[in-house]
């Protein structure tokens, strides 16, 4: 009996000692973590709150002095009228680039119109009509115009990114994209909002809780990524973490079910849109990529945009097209970043091109 009690005594000391170094390797792990985790719970719960509806918002080291800014930037305001920019890291850039946002500041202030930049980086129309209704709904957003950006890789985020996770109600309306959850994806919060939930804990419980937290997680994620293994085979494990390969892929091979999820994804908010009557004039906006003027691109989302909006019976579309601009050789290498593999422009020209190029069909609105 003696035996037995001083075993149990000792496998607890052990128990406790190794639980406690993992809650003081969890305090360092935190603190390491620091700059990406959230400065207040108000700005979490905001952070939590929206991501539950539109998969992810945008990035918490980036953005959060102000907890809308997750969400959508402030440009210009108390003028009569309104404009709502959507789109992903091209629109959301604007508020980042101190050309474009002074230019779009300036045409707001000039033109009397309240400006919304509610671009986040990787959104793509399901996550575009839920934010818009949400804007509306929650923000109290109308806009007169709305301006939508949709990036070449919106056909790979929607068909890879989004598609599994939409969720409609019984009588098949769309109601949210859930968030990503112990998948180690790139917009999975799990991790960060576990760690930034601890750290505004004492050192006592971040010692009590990290263990039992932390070890949790990795079973989550653990059991995910078998249940990868089993459907997809071990050299397709991380397909799931859609990355730029999987995202690129449908623009370099023709998929007939990414044209099609994507054409239905857009479909929806046009629906929505086009029982809002608030709404005056509606741009689409797009652009190429270099891999698209180099013609190692097969597929481009204008070509898309065009035949959904030629089947739409709402006067108010309009396609800003950039696809059909011309750009010989050496401008082609002065627009776009060096070495982006996703083509955005650089400053100078996300400015003088992009942004004057779209403010440009706004002069006689």
């Amino acid at each position: 009996m003696k035996k037995k009690f001083f075993t149990s005594l000792i496998a607890s000391i052990i128990f406790a000692f190794v639980y406690f170094l993992l809650g003081i390797w969890g305090i360092l792990e935190i603190k390491k973590n620091g700059d990406f985790l959230f400065r207040s719970q108000e700005n979490l719960l905001f952070h939590k709150k929206y991501s539950e509806q539109i998969h992810h918002l945008r990035d918490v080291n980036r953005w959060g002095l102000k907890k809308n800014e997750y969400l959508f930037s402030i440009v210009n305001k108390n003028e009569k009228k309104t404009m709502l920019f959507q789109g992903d890291s091209w629109i959301e850039s604007i508020s980042e680039i101190e050309t474009s946002l002074s230019l779009l500041k300036k045409f707001g202030k000039d033109n009397k119109y309240n400006i919304y930049n509610a671009g986040i980086t990787s959104f793509a129309p399901s996550l575009m009509h839920k934010q818009y209704e949400i804007l509306k709904k929650d923000f109290k957003i109308n806009p007169n115009i709305l301006v939508i950006y949709i990036d070449q890789t919106d056909i790979g985020d929607e068909f890879c990114r989004y598609k599994n996770n939409k969720v409609y109600s019984t009588d098949g309306s769309f109601i949210r994209v859930n968030r990503e959850k112990f998948t180690r994806a790139t917009y999975d919060y799990s991790k960060l909002y576990m760690y930034s939930e601890l750290n505004f804990e004492s050192n006592f419980k971040k010692i009590l809780k990290f263990p039992y937290k932390k070890t949790l997680y990795f079973i989550k994620r653990n059991t995910n990524q078998v249940k990868n293994v089993i459907n997809n085979g071990f050299k397709k494990r991380n397909v799931t973490k859609c990355g730029f390969q999987e995202i690129m892929r449908e623009l370099t091979n023709y998929n007939l079910d990414a044209e099609s999820n994507f054409k239905k994804s857009l479909k929806e908010y046009l629906k929505t849109l086009y029982y809002d009557k608030s709404i005056d004039k509606i741009y689409f906006v797009s652009f190429p990529h270099k891999n698209h003027l180099n013609n190692f691109y097969k597929v481009n989302v204008s070509n898309y945009i065009d035949d959904v909006i030629n089947l739409s019976k709402d006067d108010r579309l309009v396609h800003i097209n950039m696809s059909k601009m011309k750009f010989n050789k050496s401008e082609i290498e002065k627009i776009y970043k060096k070495n982006d593999l996703a083509s955005h422009l650089n400053d100078e020209y996300h400015t003088k091109l992009f942004m004057k190029n779209i403010l440009s069909n706004f002069i006689n609105e």
